[in-house]
């Protein structure tokens, strides 16, 4: 299965179904001034490499333990010792639709999700190649379930020109982790990074800029954002719709097949 290229404008973006459905290049310029590469490798795996969908949940699940309506479920753990960032970023998503500007994919749950359910992705490149939009939906087949979802983009922390990527984190304030690193229900002030961490009240955009290359302010309708910035190769700001292990913490929703789970993503970008 070969990756799908979405171009307009300046803009190039490639897609991999094949790769747990991400974006796995974005190419902006060439015609005007150097073309340079935005999408980043932070490390090995399927976990550290361009930007995917989340589902059916978004970040770790303590020791991939799922309680939910009164029973206990074992979830694969991606992560030892824990499961992280759902079933489908290791799996070929199916291609519903494709034309020159968008693709929209498919990926249906495995036995690894107690429920019966897919995942639905939206990816569609903007006309003037200034920007894309995506979308990301959990749906249910059958029974209701808890639900989470995000995308975790992996941008470059250098291109090929100009100086390392800053990030304006408009933002209200930053989640306390526990001892295994997982969000409680206590806020703290931001502090210096660098992060692997949970924000709330999020003033949506998210602004990465790269002095004297490019900048890109990430949108969403998110009302989290996860940033780490602790790999010397990229940095990750994810917007997610729940905290990660959000089951425990009570802020999962409940998915039905008449009421799926919808986030969606935007980046605009333009350069220096």
């Amino acid at each position: 299965m070969t990756d799908h290229v979405l171009r307009a404008g300046d803009a190039a973006l490639s897609l991999s179904p094949a790769n747990g459905g991400r974006i796995s290049s974005l190419v902006v310029g060439g015609g005007t001034g150097p073309a340079v590469e935005v999408v980043g490798r932070g490390g090995p795996g399927v976990v550290g490499w361009g930007c995917y969908a989340m589902a059916p949940w978004a970040g770790r699940v303590r020791h991939g333990v799922l309680e939910w309506d009164g029973e206990r479920h074992q979830l694969p753990l991606l992560m030892p010792p824990h499961a992280i960032h759902g079933v489908t970023i290791d799996r070929a998503w199916d291609v519903v639709a494709a034309d020159e500007t968008s693709l929209t994919l498919r990926c249906g749950f495995d036995s690894r999700w107690p429920w019966a359910g897919h995942a639905v992705q939206h990816v569609a490149l903007r006309a003037d190649g200034s920007g894309l939009t995506a979308r990301i939906e959990i749906r249910s087949e059958r029974d209701p379930f808890p639900a989470w979802t995000g995308f975790h983009p992996w941008f470059a922390r250098r291109l090929a020109c100009g100086d390392p990527v800053g990030i304006d984190l408009p933002v209200g304030g930053m989640v306390r982790r526990d001892a295994e690193g997982m969000p409680t229900d206590d806020v703290l002030p931001v502090p210096d990074g660098p992060w692997d961490d949970v924000f709330v009240d999020v003033a949506w955009p998210v602004t990465l800029t790269w002095p004297g290359a490019l900048t890109l302010e990430v949108s969403s309708d998110a009302a989290y954002a996860v940033v780490f910035t602790e790999r010397d190769a990229a940095v990750c700001v994810e917007p997610q719709s729940a905290p990660p292990n959000a089951a425990e913490l009570g802020r999962a929703a409940t998915v039905t097949p008449d009421a799926p789970l919808v986030l969606t993503m935007d980046w605009t970008w333009q350069r220096l």
